[in-house]
C-alpha cells in the first residue's frame, strides 16, 4: 500500500521504527511546491535532520520530491507500496490554527497518492474537538496516536512515554521538563530548547493560549518560569545507545545546569505510534493482501 505520513521532525526516531515496523522499503520524503529558493532550502534542511535516523538504514531507499513528481514515480514505475512523508518544522505548535492549517493542506496533497495517512502529532495545542474533526473530514483515511480509552494524546512526550507514565512522572514533581534526543539534537542552546518546547506541554498541561503565546514571546517571563517552576529534567532514553550517546547526555548536563534541575531518566517507546497504525482496519487488510 502507499502509506502518507505527515509528522513534527521531532517524532524521527519513532517514524523511523513505523517505516521498519511496516516492511516497506521505498520512502518519499516530499519537498514543497515552490520556486522560492529560501523555502526550498529550508525544506531540505529539515529534511536531512529528520533523515538522519533512516539514512543509517541501507535496506531503506530514499528519494526527496515534490508530490508531483513522487506520483509520477509510482505511476510509471506500477510502485505497489511506498512511504509518502510530509515533514513539518518544530514550531508549528507555538501557533496551533497553522498546526491544524499545515496538517489540512498536507491532507489534501497527499490524497490523490495515498490510501492511509498516519499522523505524527498529539493535539499539540489544538482541541479534541478541532482535531477529531480535522481527521473526519480529511479526504484520505487518517490515524492519529490513542491513549488507552481512545483519546487523542496531547504531544510528543505522551507518545514517547504513554499518558499514564507522564500523569505518574508529574504526579512525583510537578516541575518536570521532559527531553527527547531529537529535540535535543534539534535545538542544542538550553534556551532555545525551552522556547521550543514550553507551549506544547502547557497545551495539555493546564496553561491557557493566552498564557502561552505571552510565554512563548517574553524570554524573560520564560527563563523565571523554568526557574521557579521546574525542579528536574526527564532525559527520554529509547535504547541503550541513547544512554550512552555522549551529545546527548551533553546537552541534558548543560540544560540542566543551566537552569538548576536535577536529572532522571526514562524508557522512550515507539510503541504508541506503531499502535495507531496496526490497528486501522485499512492497513491490517493491505497488510494480509500482501
Amino acid at each position: 500500500m502507499h502509506l502518507g505520513i505527515i509528522t513534527c521532525e521531532i517524532l524521527r526516531r519513532e517514524i523511523h521504527d513505523v517505516i521498519k515496523w511496516t516492511g516497506i522499503k521505498r520512502v518519499f520524503i516530499v519537498l514543497p511546491d515552490t520556486t522560492n529558493l529560501a523555502i526550498l532550502m529550508a525544506s531540505r534542511e529539515m529534511n536531512a535532520r529528520f533523515l538522519t535516523e533512516l539514512a543509517t538504514d541501507d535496506e531503506i531507499e530514499i528519494k526527496e520530491k515534490r508530490i508531483d513528481g513522487i506520483k509520477r514515480e509510482i505511476e510509471d514505475n506500477g510502485l505497489m507500496d511506498s512511504v509518502i512523508i510530509m515533514v513539518n518544522e518544530l514550531r508549528l505548535h507555538d501557533q496551533p490554527w497553522k498546526l491544524r492549517a499545515a496538517i489540512e493542506e498536507g491532507l489534501r496533497e497527499l490524497s490523490p497518492v495515498v490510501e492511509l495517512v498516519l499522523l505524527g502529532y498529539g493535539l499539540c495545542g489544538c482541541t479534541s474537538d478541532e482535531m477529531e474533526e480535522l481527521i473526519r473530514k480529511a479526504p484520505v483515511h487518517v490515524v492519529i496516536p490513542r491513549g488507552a480509552r481512545g483519546e487523542i494524546l496531547n504531544n510528543c512526550i505522551e507518545i514517547a512515554l504513554g499518558r499514564e507514565k507522564v500523569q505518574e512522572l508529574l504526579s512525583e514533581e510537578t516541575g518536570t521538563f521532559f527531553m527527547t534526543p531529537a529535540g535535543a539534537s534539534i535545538i542544542k542552546e538550553p534556551q532555545v530548547i525551552l522556547e521550543s518546547s514550553i507551549n506544547i506541554m502547557a497545551g495539555g498541561w493546564g496553561c491557557n493560549y493566552r498564557c502561552r503565546t505571552a510565554t512563548a514571546a517574553d524570554t524573560s517571563n520564560i527563563i523565571k518560569l523554568l526557574k521557579n517552576h521546574y525542579k528536574r529534567v526527564i532525559k527520554v532514553c529509547y535504547s541503550e545507545s541513547d544512554e550512552r550517546d555522549e551529545e546527548f547526555d551533553s546537552v541534558v548536563r548543560d540544560f540542566a545546569a543551566k537552569f538548576g534541575l536535577m536529572i532522571e531518566s526514562a524508557k522512550g517507546s515507539s510503541r504508541t505510534m506503531i499502535d495507531a497504525l496496526s490497528s486501522h482496519p485499512l492497513f491490517k487488510f493491505k497488510n494480509r493482501e500482501a
